[in-house]
């Protein structure tokens, strides 16, 4: 089935995702874990949510050549 004819996606903006606990890693080195992460989702379907919320493994990947400070840490 094209997804095109299937109608529109329901979108859902500005919303938190708790993902709970996580071990933190750089590469293959874990450096920690956390309690309870966190994550401000501008805008994605509800698929791409659960996506999300189940997901065993997420990646955080700086995107280069964007505005704003480099190397602050909050």
């Amino acid at each position: 089935m094209n997804k095109d004819s299937a109608g529109p996606v329901k979108k859902v903006t500005d919303i938190v995702v708790i993902l709970g606990s996580r071990l933190i890693m750089v590469g293959s080195e874990a450096l920690g874990t956390s309690d309870n992460i966190s994550i401000h989702v501008a805008e994605a379907t509800t698929e791409e949510l659960e996506k999300l919320k189940s997901a065993h493994e997420i990646r955080l990947v700086k995107i280069l050549g964007e505005g704003g400070v480099h190397g602050t840490t909050t």
